[in-house]
């Protein structure tokens, strides 16, 4: 019988333990403040600490590989078994993907120039000759050329946003008042002289995590368990806090 109690209390406390799994091939790219490069040259940011947690949950380790957000994309619906975040779940990519999870943000805007665009309008029809950075084949600039938007200027890497604003070489920046906030502080810009100039609101969406529609169905069902128990043990919320709590504040 010694045994038997002694097999039943192994598998009681292995029952509680994340599956051991392996490496998982993981594509993203630079989007401050949600995919950052740090000052030691290691990826940072609070959805990659997301990630970083789902993976510690089920027992795997990330391999993550950071390029322009076109090829990320193109990466991930071609490739089996690989994950990408952030990516926005629109109903043209939902056929594509396993849908892990998602987390909410903050309404988008377009941003300009306080002195340029002192007021908020919400006719985007008065906006579409100017000048919008965008993030090469990202769903802002699918959307907004739906919205014959017919000046935009594609970008591979988003850095150089504020600065290329400050100097007229763009007339409007596209994102939510937390990443124009933390943005405008790296670049020691001034965020009041930055105004909100119109919302768009078809793009207020959250930001997920998903794996190639031809992934391993166990690896999925295994990063769905993980991403609902650390959105119910509290790890995401404490992520959120760690990132975001701080911005409110200074912004007040």
């Amino acid at each position: 019988m010694k045994w038997v109690l002694f097999l039943c209390l192994a598998l009681s406390l292995s029952a509680g333990r994340p599956a051991s799994g392996a490496t998982v091939q993981v594509v993203t790219e630079y989007l401050y403040p949600y995919q950052i490069k740090n000052e030691d040259g290691s990826l940072g940011g609070f959805m990659t600490e997301v990630v970083h947690a789902l993976c510690q949950q089920v027992g795997d380790v990330p391999d993550i590989t950071v390029m322009p957000w076109a090829r990320a994309y193109q990466t991930a619906v071609t490739t089996e078994n690989v994950l990408i975040y952030s990516i926005v779940h629109t109903q043209a990519r939902s056929p594509l993907f396993h849908w892990i999870g998602e987390v909410q943000t903050d309404p988008i805007y377009l941003w300009g120039l306080k002195r340029r665009f002192p007021v908020q309008s919400d006719a985007l029809v008065l906006l579409k000759q100017h000048r919008v950075a965008v993030l090469r084949g990202s769903n802002v600039a699918h959307y907004l050329a739906k919205q014959q938007f017919s000046n935009l200027k594609p970008l591979s890497y988003e850095e150089q946003l504020l600065q290329m604003l400050e100097k007229d070489r763009l007339d409007l920046v596209v994102g939510t008042e937390e990443t124009i906030w933390q943005r405008a502080n790296k670049a020691g810009m001034d965020f009041s002289t930055l105004n909100k100039v119109a919302e768009l609101t078809e793009l207020n969406t959250n930001l997920s995590i998903a794996f190639n529609i031809d992934s391993d169905p166990n690896l999925v069902a295994r990063y769905r368990e993980g991403f609902a128990v650390i959105s119910s043990n509290g790890k995401l919320a404490g992520i959120q806090q760690k990132w975001f709590k701080y911005v409110q504040v200074a912004k007040q």
